[in-house]
């Protein structure tokens, strides 16, 4: 079973399942914590997976210098090759307010055991020739260095496009995303945004505000040197108009898992007068 299939490896899973809590017009961040159950998709062909579970828990803490993305996300999974492997990812990003620079640290365990942890940073040029391309650079698991190509988004910029797009009607678009991921280095992501819902859409959870509109989202990721044409995941969900995520769709390699949003909960914003 591939790495993916315990998790979405860095961001990309928090930059999916929380979008910033924006506000639909102003687009001004707002500190937000959202917790989401899992469970395994049904509808979908799971091999030799028997069941799956796991919970969700995501974080957007503001502080005076940018934003803290932080997630915690634990699996069961068993199978008939395998007794019960528990997955465990903690993540954190920081994320400038301008999008130019971003901080990561990732440890991800097994039924206990620690095996991975990735830190490092990103940067984008901000002048001369380079001007909007950047570097990623990693002390964990091993020093690297890799040039990012121009437009290169990091998670919370990432977030902020989608949601510009579905209020701006888009239907879509693509872009290059980096997380942190050591695997993947960067991934080429794919956005295709469904109509607008209105406000009295149904299977509006009781979490959520009745009088916003939403829309069916839908992000494909592919790694960079791929060159198969198909994407390493996919991620489906309902995107509401104050930034808030429902209805997931986790699409892995090996199976897939939906997730509801149980509780969510705003957070003060730091005072930095």
């Amino acid at each position: 079973m591939t790495k993916s299939a315990w998790g979405i490896w860095g961001f990309v899973l928090l930059s999916a399942c929380l979008f910033n809590s924006t506000a639909a017009l102003s687009q001004a961040l707002r500190p937000v914590r959202g917790v989401y159950d899992l469970k395994l998709n049904q509808d979908r062909d799971s091999g030799s997976i028997d069941t799956a579970s796991g919970r969700l828990v995501v974080e957007l803490v503001e502080d005076c210098g940018g934003f803290i993305l932080n997630q915690g996300f634990i699996t069961r999974i068993t199978s008939g090759e395998t007794s019960e492997i528990i997955g465990n990812m903690q993540a954190s990003v920081w994320e400038s307010r301008d999008g130019r620079a971003m901080r990561f640290n990732v440890v991800n365990k097994i039924n206990s055991a620690v095996a991975e942890r990735e830190q490092g940073r990103g940067d984008v040029h901000q002048g001369g020739a380079d001007a909007g391309s950047g570097l990623g650079v990693w002390q964990l698991p091993t020093t690297r260095e890799l040039a990012l190509p121009k437009g290169t988004l990091f998670p919370i910029s990432y977030n902020r496009a989608v949601l510009r797009a579905a209020l701006a009607g888009r239907r879509s678009f693509e872009t290059t995303l980096f997380d942190g991921s050591n695997a993947a280095g960067f991934y080429y992501a794919s956005v295709f945004i469904g109509d607008k819902f209105g406000p009295k859409r149904a299977k509006r959870g009781k979490l959520l505000a009745n009088d916003l509109p939403s829309w069916p989202v839908r992000l494909a990721y592919f790694h960079h040197d791929s060159q198969i044409g198909t994407p390493e995941f996919e991620v489906g969900f309902t995107l509401y108009g104050d930034g808030v995520v429902d209805e997931l769709m986790l699409d892995y390699p090996d199976f897939s898992l939906i997730g509801r949003l149980v509780e969510l909960q705003y957070l003060d914003q730091p005072n930095c007068d």
